[in-house]
């Protein structure tokens, strides 16, 4: 899916002059990725005066908290005009290079889409002492690259870069950019829709929204909490929707908040009346891509399926099986924003596409097969924002498959990898779908059930019988379930063999730093789906001296942390903090003890079965036997959110569960074992040598003669 346009001024100053705004969605070059092509061989932007129905304001005074600042922004003016066809948006920006640091800021970088997109350049210059020097010219020397920056994470999407190194930039120069943005979309077939604002914690001289319309194009709009403060007016020419703010510093989102309390200094405008008009926007072009040609080669692996099984549910894990193993995974957003997806068969024969193509294909084959599907539009990271958007068409990230098996939906991936099983699928943590159907459906939630069993599982056996300063032999085995084993599967599959092995030690060594991984491996559980990650190493155990005694911190035996409730200044302090839900994760340690066990005890092992804030359930058994010291412990979410006002009562307790970890305390009168013996009798000899093979002039040295 295309990613959403939301053209705030850190986009816009990302893009022109180099910031580095957090929450940007304009993609920064990767090393390697950019390409200097034949400037004839691409589009060229125009270079023209302001359209006429653009306001230019005069330069505004610098902003009072930007001093010291490698580069201070005098003026962010955005200003868009929606058409029958589209929307023209032009951009005014101003800034001053204020210190050495800010002169890299100077150079033009203008992104633009040319399938969909005309770029005008108006004014590129810079004024100093007075004088105005033109950077633009007739813009010949304008060079347009095709960077392509997202190549190595499988995406192109065809965006092309307009750019310009000046020469003789100066730290107190203030330069002054303008361009327009001329977007015509035939997919929208005439609908528009756009967000704007300034990035969260900026600081400008003067930042203006100005939206206009006419009466033949009726809007809705919306203003997100923030320091925007739009005012509607009536002109003779329709519509205008003004924010218009001085000398301002933009407040942040709230730090640790559910993601619909993240779009803050934000107004949004939509021409869809709801959202069933968006479904069915999209219905016609996902039918059109899904629609299989008479001589197919998708109807004879259609009919090889159907052959296999009468079952429609094992139909639909068998045409599962073959997008997800047989199709290449591509991002292909360019022509059409993105929102069309390739024909099924053209995916088929080319063995690679993106999401919109794996979906296509995969609807074709459930329909080949009987089995009712349709598209459903999602947006993986912020599905509950969706839900306060206006409907729009750009508010989705990713589509997927609802497929409808006996009364049951079930919820098809085609991007995934190694969902062998419609039963072990659940419904991903997305928050709301929309449906693409040519009646039109709203927003449906999605929401998972409860977890039946930890999402992930670590065991770690260790053995240290043969004593406490002797590496210990230890195994241990990490099991991923559900949604998390697919992640863990697609992460290791497109590894080498010694690519995987690799990272599969970074991991138990990044988990467990005592231990040594030696072998180590990955396998796919068939009994329930599961990833699991294998390793037998050594550990080399801390065992402590305090006081005559030695003790040892069993891992993973703390439980709880410390939550960070804090949020530095913003808007909407009072959201409730987000968590991940459903989560369940667990642990298991054993640990066989030197001499079985005698004289060892248990210190902090009391059990706990507590919840916290209706927000965590943590339980922990610690058990000695036999010699052997076994800890169980897990973490079960209870819910998504922690209203703001039981947040300081939820840390408190977490805080106490955090500091209870447990210990395991050595005898006072510990006999070392035979293996320990015979390391310290190595070690002696092993000193004694190395004493021996000193030159004579050394041990003098040594006793302090020469």
């Amino acid at each position: 899916m295309k990613l959403p346009k939301v053209l705030t001024l850190a986009v816009v100053w990302a893009s022109l002059i180099g910031a580095n705004a957090p929450g940007s969605v304009v993609p920064q070059p990767a090393p390697g990725a950019a390409a200097l092509l034949d400037r004839a061989a691409l589009p060229r932007p125009v270079v023209a005066p302001a359209p006429s129905w653009v306001d230019i304001p005069p330069l505004p005074k610098a902003p009072r908290d930007a001093d010291g600042s490698a580069t201070i922004d005098l003026l962010g003016d955005v200003q868009v005009k929606f058409t029958d066809k589209g929307e023209t948006t032009y951009y005014g920006l101003a800034w001053i290079i204020g210190t050495a640091h800010g002169l890299d800021s100077g150079s033009l970088k203008v992104d633009w889409d040319p399938s969909l997109e005309t770029l005008t350049i108006h004014r590129y210059r810079v004024l100093r002492d007075g004088q105005t020097i033109d950077l633009l010219g007739d813009g010949s020397l304008l060079k347009v690259i095709q960077r392509e920056t997202r190549m190595e994470s499988a995406m192109l999407d065809g965006r092309l870069t307009a750019t310009l190194q000046p020469e003789d930039l100066r730290v107190g120069d203030t330069v002054e950019l303008s361009y327009s943005i001329d977007r015509h979309d035939p997919v929208m077939q005439g609908f528009s829709e756009y967000i704007v604002g300034p990035s969260d914690g900026a600081t400008v001289g003067r930042f203006r929204v100005r939206m206009l319309w006419d009466k033949a194009k009726p809007m809705q709009w919306r203003v997100y909490p923030g320091i925007l403060q739009p005012k509607l007016k009536k002109t003779p020419q329709g519509t205008e929707l003004v924010a218009d703010l001085y000398d301002i510093t933009a407040p942040r989102a709230p730090e640790g908040a559910p993601s619909r309390f993240s779009m803050v200094n934000a107004v949004e405008v939509s021409q869809f009346k709801d959202w069933q008009a968006v479904s069915r926007l999209f219905a016609p072009i996902y039918a059109k891509a899904a629609t299989l040609a008479p001589n197919s080669p998708l109807r004879a692996e259609a009919a090889r399926i159907a052959a296999a099984s009468p079952d429609p549910k094992r139909r639909a894990e068998l045409a599962l099986k073959l997008v997800q193993d047989q199709v290449r995974y591509l991002f292909l957003g360019m022509n059409d924003g993105g929102f069309v997806p390739a024909d099924a068969d053209q995916t088929w024969v080319r063995r690679f596409g993106d999401c919109k193509g794996k979906t296509v294909l995969l609807v074709a084959l459930l329909t080949e097969l009987g089995i009712e599907a349709r598209p459903v539009l999602v947006h993986t990271q912020q599905g509950d924002l969706v839900g306060s958007r206006l409907p729009s068409m750009e508010a989705f990230d990713h589509v997927i498959v609802e497929a409808k098996i006996d009364g049951r939906s079930y919820w098809l991936d085609g991007t995934g990898l190694g969902d062998e099983r419609l039963d072990r699928l659940e419904t991903p943590n997305y928050r709301f779908g929309l449906p693409v159907t040519l009646k039109g459906d709203g927003l449906v939630p999605m929401i998972p059930a409860p977890l039946a069993r930890p999402a992930t599982l670590v065991t770690l056996s260790i053995d240290a019988s043969k004593g406490l300063d002797v590496p210990a032999p230890v195994t241990g085995e990490m099991r991923f379930t559900g949604v998390l084993a697919s992640i863990a599967r697609q992460k290791f599959a497109g590894f080498s063999s010694a690519e995987r092995t690799r990272e599969l030690r970074k991991v138990w060594r990044d988990s467990f730093g005592a231990i040594t991984p030696g072998k180590v491996a990955t396998f796919n559980d068939p009994a329930n789906g599961d990833f699991v990650l294998t390793m037998t190493g050594t550990a080399q155990m801390e065992w402590t001296a305090d006081l005559g005694t030695r003790w040892y911190e069993v891992d993973r035996s703390r439980i709880g942390w410390r939550l960070d409730i804090n949020r530095e200044g913003g808007v909407s302090q009072d959201a409730p903090f987000a968590f991940n839900y459903p989560d369940w994760w667990g642990s298991k340690v054993s640990i066989v003890l030197p001499n079985g066990g005698k004289g060892f005890r248990v210190q902090g092992g009391d059990p706990v079965d507590k919840a916290v804030g209706d927000l965590f359930h943590f339980r922990r058994t610690v058990s000695l036997e036999n010699g052997v010291m076994t800890m169980e412990a897990d973490t079960r979410a209870l819910s998504a959110e922690l209203p703001a006002d039981r947040a300081p009562r939820a840390r408190s307790e977490m805080v106490e569960l955090a500091n209870g970890g447990v210990y395991i305390r050595a005898p006072n009168n510990y006999e070392p074992t035979e293996a320990e013996k015979e390391r310290t009798r190595k070690s002696d000899e092993a000193e004694a040598k190395a004493k021996a093979k000193k030159l004579p002039g050394e041990r003098d040295r040594a006793r302090g003669g020469g």
